[in-house]
């Protein structure tokens, strides 16, 4: 048996690699600024809940939103969650509608006990997705076309760990330390229909890493035998890292590929920031019944600097809802077994374009489905999401997503006797 966890565990590792290569997890045209679309750091379960965490506080689930959560794992349950995404995505522009397809891996996370009251958390995530693909016509003056592509690519990545412990039973306190790292790139196609047949290559890319922290409480008030109240806040600070930012520009024939012109240049002076975040939450639980919670998060993205300037980006507000129910836990009937969760958020835009931002809005549904052993579950959820440009002629976007995880959770540490 211990064989068999051995080999499941290093085939989790294994898989590391795979979730770093799976970036492409958006194709909003919002994404070619700045770093891109924020990802959603909650996981799977969290997300059918509208995204809450940091006053969640729940033994059999992976909560990254708050370190101080991971000091709930029972002494002896290793987890491990594991997240696939996809999403539909409608685009409206000025009455041109598109839409399209996408999807990935995610996420992995583990969780583990490494003392009575302290707890370990280790895990793969995206910080932000940058993918597009969408031209421009233009006419000119002698009567032809120039068409302009532009495709975005990559985004940040984080490995981190976390550490909590777990003070009387009430009060536990957590930190999060990560190294964010990861390539973002913007290339733009001109072509034109005159007769030299030239194309002009640009390309830029950025390659930034750096550490990043953070750290969270949680404070436990117990209302009775069964029901308690959990409140919980976070904050990371202000974190610089190392950008170097690599451009080139190419001009070729396209009929016979022959280049007229090369140039590159590497720029390495730019200096990058992740801003201070603030994040406040609370839960009302009933054991193995009921959740509900809420949460706000502040981004000072305003004061963060981005190619060395503090001007470009906007202060980031976020608010979330979420309720689980379970029937009865200890019920034969499979569906009374499983977690019914709902939920909402509201979020307004980091980025500016064109001087202006946008407004986002989301509700998620979802469940959480008992496996076998009771302990592990698979978590299914759903989100529909409207993004709303404050500037009228921007583009309108709207999307489905859909979240796949998979919590294992298995007495690792529980030693039998013979008899």
């Amino acid at each position: 048996m211990y064989r068999i966890k051995t080999i499941l565990l290093l085939a989790c590792l294994s898989l590391m690699p795979a979730f770093l290569e799976a970036q492409n997890n958006t194709n909003s045209p919002y994404s070619r600024y700045a770093y891109g679309v924020l990802s959603d750091q909650a996981f799977g379960a969290q997300r059918a809940m509208g995204g809450i965490g940091y006053g969640l506080r729940d033994p059999k689930m992976i909560n990254p939103l708050n370190p101080a959560a991971f000091s709930a794992v029972d002494s002896m349950t290793f987890m491990l969650d594991l997240g696939i995404t996809g999403q539909l995505v409608w685009f409206n522009d000025n009455g041109n509608k598109e839409s399209r397809l996408n999807g990935n891996l995610e996420y992995l996370a583990m969780q583990f006990p490494l003392a009575k009251n302290l707890g370990v958390g280790l895990g793969f995530k995206p910080v932000s997705y940058v993918g597009y693909n969408y031209g421009v016509v233009t006419q000119q003056a002698d009567n032809y076309y120039t068409n302009t592509t532009y495709t975005g690519t990559g985004g940040l990545n984080q490995v981190y760990g976390s550490l909590s412990y777990n003070f009387f039973n009430h009060f536990s306190v957590g930190v999060n330390a990560g190294y964010v790292f990861g390539d973002i790139k913007h290339v733009r196609n001109i072509s034109s229909t005159d007769a030299t047949d030239m194309i002009t290559n640009l390309s830029d890319t950025l390659r930034s890493s750096g550490f990043a922290y953070d750290f969270g409480i949680q404070y436990t008030y117990p209302l009775d035998d069964q029901s308690m109240i959990v409140v919980g806040a976070t904050y990371a600070p202000k974190i610089k890292f190392n950008g170097k930012e690599m451009k080139t520009g190419m001009t070729y024939n396209s009929s016979t590929g022959v280049i007229s012109s090369s140039e590159r240049l590497v720029t390495s002076d730019h200096r990058f920031q992740l801003p201070q975040s603030f994040g406040i939450g609370a839960t009302y639980s009933k054991l193995n019944k009921l959740t509900v919670g809420a949460d706000f998060l502040l981004q000072q993205w305003s004061d963060a600097e981005y190619e060395s300037k503090t001007d470009t980006l906007s202060n980031r507000t976020k608010f979330n809802a979420g309720v689980e129910y379970t029937p009865d836990v200890r019920s034969k009937s499979f569906f009374k077994r499983m977690r019914y969760r709902a939920g909402g958020y509201y979020s307004d835009s980091y980025v500016n374009v064109q001087g202006y931002g946008y407004k986002e809005y989301g509700v998620s549904a979802g469940i959480g489905i008992p496996m076998v052993d009771e302990r592990s579950r698979l978590n299914i959820s759903f989100e529909y999401v409207a993004i709303r440009p404050e500037l009228k002629t921007l583009v309108d976007e709207q999307y489905f997503k859909f979240t796949v995880s998979y919590t294992f959770n298995e007495l690792w540490f529980f030693k039998r006797k013979i008899q």
